[in-house]
C-alpha cells in the first residue's frame, strides 16, 4: 500500500500507471468509500489534462441538469457543449434507445434542444401518453448517463475510423476517458446494465500505436466495481490496475487489489468500521457502510429485510437514525456532527450484530 500526503500526488500516481509503452489498452478502476475524495480525485485528473484530451463523467456533469419542478421539465443550458454536440451529430434517437434499454420501462424522453429542455412521457396504451411526468432520481441518473454514454460511443466509433472517414474532428486529440460513479441512486439490475455498457464500449475501442485512449473508472459501489473487476482481472490484452483508495486522517492510501482474488467488499467494510470505532471516529457515512453490511448479510441468509439482522433494545431508534443518515439530503443534517448518543448507539448495535452473526468482535479500545 502506498501512502500520500496530498490527493494531487495520488492523481499523478494513477496517471503514470495508465501510461504504458506497449500496444495494450490501459484501464484502471478505483474503489473508494464516500467521503474519501473520490470525486475530487476525478476532477483533479480531468482538470490536469487539456480539455481536448479528456472526456469526463462525474457529479459536475449531473449538475448541468436542473429540474423545473413546476412544469416537470429537466433543463440544461442550450449553449452547453453537450447540447451543441447532440444537435450537430443528431444523437437524440440514440440517447433515447440507450435510456430505454437500461430503464426497461415505458418512460421515454423528448428533446427540445433549442431551449435546452427535456420532458418525459409514459405510454398508457391505445397510442396515448402521460406527458410531462417527473421521473425518479434513479431514472434521472440513467438518463444523464445515457447522454454521456451516447457521446462516448460516438467518440469510440469515430476514433476507430481512419481520419479521412470521420464525420467530426472533435475527438482527434482525445487520450483519457474518466468515468466517476454513474450509478448514483440506481438499483442493482440497472447498475449491472450500465457496467456492461461501459465494458462493451471499452472493448470496442481499437487501440493503435498512433492513438491510444486510457480509461479510468472510479466508484463507491461494490457491485459496479466487481463487474468491471471480474471482466478485466485475468484479461492479458489489457494493462489493468484495480485500486482501493482510502483516506486515513490527513494521509491518502492507494492499494492495488490482487488480480487473482475476488474483491472482498464486506471484509473491507468491516475493517473500515472497526477502525473508526477503535479510533473513536465514527461519522455519518459509517451508517451507510453498516447498512450495506446488514443488507448483504440478510441477502446471504435469506432474510426478508436487513433490519431483521438487528436485535437490541434500541432497535427502533437505531433504524430511525440509520434511515435518516442513509437518505437525507438536507444541508442541516449533512453537516451536523454526530452526537455522543448516536455514536454510542452505533457502536453498541454494530458490536451486537458482529457477535450475533459470528463475525468476531472487535478489540475494545
Amino acid at each position: 500500500m502506498d501512502k500520500f500526503n496530498s490527493i494531487e500526488i495520488v492523481a499523478q500516481k494513477i496517471t503514470n500507471s495508465l501510461e504504458y509503452d506497449n500496444n495494450k489498452k490501459s484501464i484502471s478502476i478505483l474503489y473508494a468509500f464516500n467521503a474519501t475524495g473520490k470525486t475530487r480525485l476525478s476532477t483533479i485528473l480531468s482538470e490536469g489534462i487539456d480539455d481536448s484530451r479528456t472526456l469526463c463523467y462525474n457529479a459536475f456533469v449531473e449538475d448541468l441538469f436542473i429540474w423545473d419542478n413546476e412544469n416537470f421539465i429537466l433543463k440544461i443550458n442550450p449553449n452547453c457543449w453537450l447540447i451543441n454536440f447532440i444537435k450537430e451529430q443528431g444523437l437524440e434517437f440514440q440517447i433515447i434507445e440507450n435510456f430505454v434499454n437500461v430503464v426497461n420501462s415505458k418512460v421515454e424522453p423528448s428533446f427540445d434542444l433549442d431551449n435546452g429542455e427535456i420532458t418525459f412521457n409514459i405510454a398508457t396504451g391505445d397510442s396515448d401518453f402521460d406527458r410531462g411526468i417527473k421521473i425518479s432520481k434513479g431514472e434521472e441518473s440513467v438518463f444523464i448517463w445515457s447522454i454521456f454514454y451516447t457521446i462516448l460511443e460516438t467518440a469510440i466509433d469515430t476514433l476507430n475510423m481512419e481520419k479521412d472517414e470521420r464525420s467530426t474532428d472533435f475527438f482527434d486529440s482525445l487520450e483519457y476517458i474518466i468515468v466517476d460513479d454513474p450509478v448514483s441512486s440506481i438499483d442493482d439490475s440497472r447498475i449491472i446494465s450500465i457496467a456492461m455498457m461501459l465494458i462493451e464500449v471499452i472493448n470496442k475501442y481499437k487501440n493503435n500505436n498512433n492513438h491510444k485512449i486510457k480509461f479510468l473508472v472510479t466508484t463507491h459501489h461494490a457491485l459496479f466495481y466487481n463487474v468491471l473487476y471480474n471482466e478485466y482481472r485475468k484479461n492479458r490484452d489489457y494493462n489493468f490496475k484495480p485500486y482501493i483508495f482510502k483516506k486515513n486522517g490527513k494521509m491518502y492510501e492507494l492499494k492495488i487489489q490482487r488480480v487473482d482474488s475476488p474483491f472482498g467488499y464486506h471484509l473491507m467494510v468491516k475493517e473500515e468500521i472497526d477502525k473508526a470505532i477503535n479510533e473513536d471516529n465514527v461519522q455519518k457515512y459509517h451508517f451507510n457502510l453498516f447498512r450495506s453490511l446488514l443488507e448483504k448479510t440478510s441477502n446471504f441468509l435469506g432474510y426478508s429485510n436487513w433490519a431483521d439482522c438487528i436485535e437490541n433494545d434500541n432497535k427502533k431508534e437505531f433504524l430511525r437514525i440509520i434511515n435518516l443518515y442513509s437518505h437525507s439530503r438536507l444541508s442541516d443534517i449533512e453537516y451536523k456532527e454526530l452526537t455522543y448518543e448516536d455514536k454510542e448507539l452505533f457502536v453498541n448495535t454494530y458490536n451486537k450484530f458482529i457477535e450475533d452473526f459470528k463475525w468476531g468482535k472487535i478489540d475494545e479500545k
